[in-house]
């Protein structure tokens, strides 16, 4: 059975273990813990680009 996504592993820091945890528990209750980084990761990545771009403007406006 061939599956779209990609396996990806990464070590969680004890630092980042409870808020994780706080995470799931909180927010994402009802799904799954891959699906949680997948939300996650992703937003992270949003706001990234969203900063970028803002950085970009402020740069060429200032």
């Amino acid at each position: 059975m061939a599956t779209a996504l990609t396996r990806l592993t990464f070590v969680v820091t004890k630092e980042m273990e409870p808020l994780l945890a706080n995470a799931k528990k909180n927010w994402f209750y009802d799904r799954t813990q891959s699906d949680m980084i997948r939300e996650l990761v992703l937003a992270g990545l949003e706001t990234l680009d969203e900063n970028s771009a803002e950085d970009r403007q402020a740069a060429q406006t200032g």
